[in-house]
């Protein structure tokens, strides 16, 4: 999963991006033109627990990978994109907005004053715009060429939809007609995430910038971020932390806080494979079928798909081995439609 961090310049992002995955890019760069790239794994106890039974040479978990896309930096410009970053976020599956919520007048918001609604919405509609032209574009030349298939109908209930002021994550489309328009990997299309950025003293107050109306009334989920004090603990040594974190009353953990977040805004779950040689959390969509499940692992799995054997991790750990669980009846042998639940351990039998 790739995930891009965007937002204004000087709203924090780079600090954002070290505190999530331990990285340490340098913060206040002001004018770079590269992107920090780094690699978050998700914590699963699950992958422990069973590294403990099966003693594999290797275990592997699920993984984030973060990129903090350079902001505009043009001088005078409203915008938080040029064309640069634009281009970087076409291949990234979701989006992190971090909306600057923290105030400090030694580092000017680019717009001159600190006001995440309005950041917010701003950036919504660079999205929105950016994809705009391209559908309107696009359209013009179907037009020319006299063609209006299905792909030309889904553009047009595209354009209408952002021209009502929507971005086409909330457009209500098909299996089909989302397939019709993947190519052109729409920004406003993404799962977004606002990431408010706030200081210290934010820290136990409900929506002190009113960020989280602002959430509600588009649809976004929001969650709220101390920057400056999580890089500062993200890089402190691990057992120091819960210590750190409590004395600052910082709650939970915020790599975990952010990735429950976005693993329920992206409807994603894991499935898990176990033996000897790597015990390892894959990543898929919620409702994935058995098959499309294999095809993650190699696509040879799914070319030559047979059944899948599966139990669950909570049975599985209760029977305390494979063979306790066959014994106990709770390996199930299914087939290629079978839809994957989260906590799935399974061995693919197939053959090409």
């Amino acid at each position: 999963m790739k995930v891009g961090i965007i937002g204004f310049a000087r709203s924090g992002k780079t600090t954002i991006f070290n505190s999530l995955t331990g990285a340490h890019a340098a913060v206040g760069t002001f004018g770079s033109r590269d992107s920090n790239v780094a690699v978050l794994k998700v914590p699963d106890e699950r992958v422990d627990r069973l590294a403990e039974i099966y003693k594999p040479k290797k275990k592997t978990y699920a993984e984030f990978q973060f990129v903090d896309i350079a902001p505009n930096e043009s001088g005078g410009d409203d915008k938080a994109l040029d064309s640069a970053a634009l281009t970087a976020l076409k291949n990234v599956d979701a989006l992190v907005h971090v909306v600057r919520a923290f105030g400090n007048e030694e580092v000017m918001h680019p717009l001159g004053s600190v006001d995440p609604a309005r950041d917010a919405r701003s950036l919504e509609e660079e999205l929105q715009l950016c994809d705009l032209i391209i559908v309107e574009r696009r359209i013009e030349r179907m037009e020319k060429e006299n063609r209006k298939d299905n792909e030309y109908k889904v553009l047009v209930q595209c354009k209408e939809h952002i021209e009502n002021g929507h971005s086409l994550r909330s457009l209500e489309l098909s299996v089909q007609e989302k397939r019709d328009i993947a190519g052109y990997c729409f920004l406003s299309q993404k799962p977004l995430l606002l990431l408010g950025n706030y200081g210290d003293e934010s820290i136990g107050n409900e929506d002190p910038a009113g960020l989280d109306a602002f959430g509600k009334e588009s649809g976004l989920t929001v969650i709220a971020f101390c920057g400056a004090m999580e890089m500062e603990v993200a890089q402190l040594p691990e057992e120091d932390r819960p210590a750190f974190r409590e004395d600052l009353g910082l709650g939970e953990e915020s790599r975990t806080q952010f990735l429950q977040t976005a693993y329920d805004m992206l409807g994603l779950m894991s499935f898990l494979t176990a033996g000897e040689p790597e015990v390892r959390a894959w990543t898929i969509p919620k409702n994935t079928k058995a098959v499309d499940a294999a095809a993650v692992i190699h696509s040879d799995i799914a070319r030559g798909f047979i059944r899948a054997e599966i139990v669950n991790y909570a049975h599985f750990i209760a029977a305390g081995s494979m063979a306790k669980a066959k014994e106990a009846g709770h390996v199930r042998l299914e087939g290629k439609e079978y839809i994957m639940q989260d906590g799935d351990i399974v061995l693919f039998r197939f053959n090409v």
